[in-house]
């Protein structure tokens, strides 16, 4: 029975989740203080621990560090009631397993424990052969056989990449996951390709020299690192490495490498920073707009009687027709800022996907307003209704319509799609308009990002914010891709109404 260490100072949540624990199988142990879960860390060395970040005396982040000394495998999820971004993301830098946020469902407690678990066998699995693969080098006669089914059962189900080389850097081994992470197939690589040629250049070399040193975990030794390592398209992935050097008869033989992909918990990182940006800029956007409001009235409202008392002279009344332009250009900037910091929840009725997007379309009435575009539309048939709130659903395909169509600059092809995927449905739209670069990319949800070149109400870089907040909101994602010169394609994906 797996040992799990439960430590959080309120009673109700430690009843509660010991007993959904005990249900799963678990031996569970536990804590209400930071020092209290030392002790019994030390005296009964738990595999798994779920910690609460906020804990009396010693926090749960020293908790963490002071688990992560006595045990750097033990698999560390840390849980808090607050929802606080940078709490969480600080968690993940100090290389806590995960994290949850209160009241954690059983659902997803019982994945992060089995990915725990997961996580640890895989380690045993992996210290256990790199500390055998010296002898099975000289024994491999004798032993073909159990090296194979060694190889297959272990390298070539493990979910991190695992790659050695012989001394000079020829590669020897590459398995599965290696093929899914830097996009090669292994007849492609094995005797073929050159460790230098997974990397940026210098790296490789860099990694070799510090695999020498002997300070980075022991001469032979890299403990998990952090580092670029390239796919076969050319782009740059982030990993964590653990490496050792091999041996035959006090001679280096070559070395191997563990390669855990970083991808996911930068994108989580990306996502908490992005979340917790969006929520700080649309308070301080609403506070600023409210504020601008009057005074922009007052403009409007004198500047009307200053048009009634000059109606008579031409040139002043032009000037004023000026600064009501304007000024009511200004107002319209200011409700978009409005609308970002508006955080309505949504009315959700059951709708079918393709009505909201009819709807969007018979709202701005193509090709009229889009003369030169090639509309085109293709709805699956019988498609699951969604719960969405179909006025805001609306918005977000107008934003997106509406950007791709500027992006055309009146010649171009836009194309629609709905259907189901899984358990969700998702609205596709794919322009053959001039495509993003990498850094746009980066960017685009980000609010007041634009690449327009002129300040007016559709070019304030709000569009694609208040886009991604709606469908966020819904539980939902929007996936982008694109390539300069190639178009863009975005995709909506909404969760069924059964999810």
């Amino acid at each position: 029975m797996t040992k799990l260490l439960l430590v959080d100072d309120e009673a109700s949540i430690r009843n509660l989740l010991r007993m959904t624990l005990e249900m799963d199988g678990y031996e569970v142990l536990e804590a209400t203080d930071g020092q209290e879960a030392i002790n019994v860390f030390e005296k009964e060395s738990p595999e798994l621990a779920l910690l609460d970040v906020k804990l009396p005396g010693m926090s749960g982040m020293e908790v963490l560090e002071r688990i992560r000394r006595i045990n750097p495998d033990a698999e560390v999820i840390m849980i808090t009631g607050h929802g606080d971004m940078d709490m969480a993301i600080e968690c993940l830098r100090r290389e806590a397993s995960n994290f949850l946020i209160k009241p954690v469902s059983e659902e997803l407690l019982s994945l992060s424990l089995k990915r725990s678990l997961e996580k640890l066998n895989l380690k045993k699995k992996l210290r256990q052969y790199t500390h055998n693969l010296e002898t099975l080098v000289r024994e491999a006669n004798i032993e073909l056989e159990r090296a194979y089914t060694f190889r297959e059962n272990i390298i070539e189900n493990s979910p991190d990449a695992l790659v050695s080389i012989r001394k000079g850097g020829e590669i020897i081994l590459f398995n599965s996951a290696a093929e899914r992470l830097l996009g090669h197939s292994k007849k492609d690589v094995v005797g073929k390709m050159n460790i230098v040629d997974l990397y940026p250049p210098g790296v490789a070399k860099k990694i070799m020299k510090d695999l020498r040193s002997g300070d980075f975990g022991g001469k032979g030794l890299l403990q998990k690192r952090e580092v670029q390592i390239l796919h076969k398209s050319g782009k740059t992935i982030p990993v964590y490495i653990s490496a050792a050097l091999l041996f035959e008869g006090g001679q280096e033989t070559g070395s191997v490498g563990i390669f855990t992909d970083l991808s996911e918990k930068k994108k989580l990182e990306k996502h908490l920073i992005r979340s917790e940006k969006l929520s700080s800029l649309g308070k301080l956007a609403a506070g600023i707009a409210h504020e601008m409001n009057q005074p922009l009235t007052g403009i409007l409202t004198f500047a009307s009687v200053l048009m009634k008392k000059f109606s008579k002279d031409p040139d002043t009344c032009k000037d004023l027709e000026v600064i009501i332009r304007e000024t009511n250009r200004v107002r319209g900037i200011v409700q978009n800022v409005l609308d970002f910091s508006r955080e309505t929840p949504p009315s959700k009725k059951p709708v079918q996907v393709q009505e909201i997007v009819q709807r969007a379309l018979d709202i701005m009435s193509p090709p009229t307003n889009f003369p030169g575009i090639d509309l085109k539309t293709g709805f699956q048939p019988n498609v699951p209704d969604i719960l969405v709130d179909a006025n805001q659903m609306q918005q977000v395909v107008m934003n997106i319509v509406i950007n791709a169509v500027e992006a055309m600059h009146g010649r171009g092809s836009l194309t629609i799609r709905t259907r189901s995927s899984g358990s969700n449905v998702e609205i596709e739209l794919k322009d053959s308009g001039p495509g993003m670069s990498e850094e746009t990319l980066e960017n685009i949800f980000d609010p007041f990002f634009t690449a327009k070149t002129s300040f007016d109400a559709l070019g304030m870089g709000l569009g694609l914010a208040i886009s991604y907040t709606i469908v966020k909101n819904h539980g939902g994602e929007i996936l982008v891709t694109s390539r300069e010169d190639t178009g863009s394609t975005f995709t909506i994906r909404l969760p069924l109404l059964s999810e």
